[in-house]
Parts: C-alpha cells; structure tokens; sequence
C-alpha cells in the first residue's frame, strides 16, 4: 500500500501489486474446503510447496522419506557393510500459468485509471480471490478422484459397510481394482491421534446415515477439528475415520471421461466454470478409471443412467499443490480512451496426487507409483 495510507496501490510497483493481490488471496483462502488440511509438509493431505524462482514449465520437487525394515544382524555374525540404504522417495510437478479475467465496466467513471484505486478495484480483487478458491478447491476434488489406482466398491453403504471399508484400508486385502497395498499414511489431529480422512458426497451420506448402527455412532461422535481450527462439513470421527461431507460440483467442463478435467496426471484449471466446487459423480457405463462422464461434462444427465458416487479415504501427502513465482494483479484499459477497464489475477501452480518414484530401492509391497495418500471408494446411488 501507498506510504501515504490515501489506499492507493502504486501501479508502477509490480512488488506492492503482488502484494496486494496475495492478501487479498489469504483473506479468501477461510473459504476453502482443503485449507484445514494443507500445510507445507508431506504429513498435511495437500503437501504444498513454492519455488519462487519458477515460471510456467519450471519443476518444484516434493520429497519424501523411507522407513527403515532391514533385519539385524545376529551374535558374532559380521555387521560391518550391512547396513541398510535408507530409502529416499520423490516426486515432481511442473507449474503452469493461469489466468483469470474479470471486466470491470463503465461503472468507476470519473476514477483516475493510472490510479490502483482501492475503491476501484477491491471488487475485483475480491472477486478474482473467490474465484480462485473455487477453482483450486475443484482442482484438488478432480485431482483426488480421477488418479486414484485402488478403489473399494459396494452397493450399499451401511454401517457394516464402513466398517468393512475400515478393515480394507488397514489391511491392504479387499480391493475391487489394485493390487494389495500397503495402508495410506494417516494425518495427525490436533490431540495426537492418527486419522484419515474421508470426504463423501450428500448421496453416501444419506445412505450411511440411513443405517441403524451409524445414527448411533454418530449421535455421539467425537467432532474436535485438525489443529483446533474448523473443518467444514465435519460428521463426526468413528474410528480411525474422520467422516467429511462435501459439496457436490456444479458447473461445466469440456471432453469426456475427465481426460481433459485431469490430463497426465494434473488437474487442469482452464477445463471448467465453477459454480460450486465439490465432488462429481460418474455414469456407470464406463471402466474402473475411466468413467464415460463425469458431473459437468457434455452430455451428463444424472437422470437418465445409474450413477455412482466416488468418495475418497485420504492420508498424508496425498495430493500435491505447487506454488511458482507470487500471484500478480494486473489492469487494461480499453481502447476507447479508457471507459472500460478489465482486472486479471494471474497465478503460477499446479496440482497432482502424490505417485512416487523410488530414488534408490522400492519396499516388497510397493509404495512407487500407486495414488500414494487417496483411495477411491465407489457407492452406487
């Protein structure tokens, strides 16, 4: 801001502009489903990093540690030279550079243009802000549920069922696709205790909660939040589960299938207008991976075919959110002696599920390569 405090940003200070724009975008960011559960650590579900250094193409990498299993060596048996190599893991995303335009109109004539007036363009910053959150939320949602390599099905979701699904995650065994696996790496709440996450949609809710044995459980569910702070949608914590509603995804995407919703593994931004950010639903006439329409998609109609809902049972690390050069805030007045104006926030970043590759050795039951921290769990409605 103006060292006059008049509430002016300088337009010649690139640096107050992205500056600017970033708080405005922290101000917003209270509105996002996955800010709860974001930090910049692989124990956080959405592992997020920045290299400032990067533009659009530039790689930011995410690392991530073994742990040790090697056996001991026993009595009088040589030990030097059998140690066992640590194993490193990693993964990599590239950053992208997204635009968002807003017009602002006619409507601030008499407003000095050569001037970042805040009385100007706060509305559009707020704005851009808002539509950022929703755009990053659904990018996160897409990103969860079409990169998945394990998935659980069922027809029914009952309590018996939950519990069912429990047992799946902890053991590895009872997967519908994927071979065993070993169990997702759990985030921590706020009092220490281990927990996955598992965001559902209105149409498993209502099922589950149909259940006899879940409105006991749930009358009396323990509902504290990840380090104390609000998670929206929170049902309550049964288990080993932290139970999350989500909204459901209202807007349009363009292609088919979600290959143009999530391409080689990232979600991309410009292939939907969000209305509501949220889970999407699929049409069942489609494979395991490849649905034949996502929610949105041309050609959907969730009243013709069966659909079913995809939920997901999250760890740590599970999804990547990576972070280029500062957001910017720019403006362009029209040709006609600058009547118009249009405001354009601009971002560098990205977003995949965690697959990792192994610097060094792999475990027996693989841990590279596999939707490390997400599996999907498919409910028919």
């Amino acid at each position: 801001m103006a060292a006059n405090g008049t509430g002016v940003v300088d337009i010649s200070s690139d640096l107050v502009r992205k500056k600017w724009m970033r708080e405005g975008l922290i101000q917003n960011a209270s509105k996002s489903f996955w800010a709860p559960y974001t930090g910049n650590s692989a124990k956080s579900i959405v592992f997020q990093a920045k290299n400032e250094n990067a533009s659009d193409g530039h790689t930011v990498v995410f690392d991530f540690d073994g742990n040790l299993v090697g056996k001991p060596v026993k009595g009088k048996t040589t030990a030097t030279g059998k140690g066992e190599q640590k194993r490193k893991f990693s993964d990599k995303t590239t950053v992208d550079r997204y635009r968002f335009i807003v017009d602002n109109g006619d409507e601030f004539d008499g407003v000095n243009v050569g001037d970042l007036s805040i009385t100007q363009h706060t509305d559009s910053r707020s704005k851009l802000a808002d539509l950022w959150v929703r755009a990053k939320d659904q990018a996160l949602f897409d990103t969860a549920q079409m990169s998945i390599t394990h998935r659980i099905t069922s027809a029914t979701f009952t309590f018996d069922n939950f519990l069912d699904v429990e047992n799946t995650i902890k053991t590895g065994i009872g997967y519908a696709t994927g071979a065993k696996r070993v169990p997702l790496q759990p985030f921590m709440m706020s009092d220490g205790k281990p927990v996955w996450l598992m965001v559902i949609d209105s149409n498993i809710k209502n099922k589950l909660m149909k259940s006899t044995g879940a409105q006991q459980v749930f009358r009396d569910a323990d509902v504290r939040g990840n380090d104390n702070r609000v998670i929206t949608g929170v049902i309550g914590k049964v288990g080993n589960f932290l139970l999350v509603e989500a909204d459901t995804f209202f807007g349009s995407s363009t292609g088919a299938n979600g290959s143009t919703i999530v391409s080689k593994g990232y979600a991309n931004l410009d292939s939907s207008e969000i209305q509501f950010s949220g889970l999407r639903q699929y049409k069942t006439n489609g494979t395991a991976f490849t649905p034949a329409l996502w929610t949105g998609e041309t050609g959907f109609d969730a009243s013709v075919n069966a659909l079913t809902s995809r939920a997901l049972i999250m760890g740590a690390g599970a999804l990547q959110n990576a972070y280029g050069r500062m957001p910017n805030y720019k403006f362009k007045e029209s040709e006609d002696f600058g009547i118009n104006t249009e405001s354009m926030m601009e971002i560098w970043t990205s977003f995949r599920a965690t697959k990792m590759t192994a610097e060094n050795d792999d475990y027996a039951v693989k841990i590279g390569g596999i939707s490390n921290g997400i599996v999907g769990l498919d409910i028919t409605i």
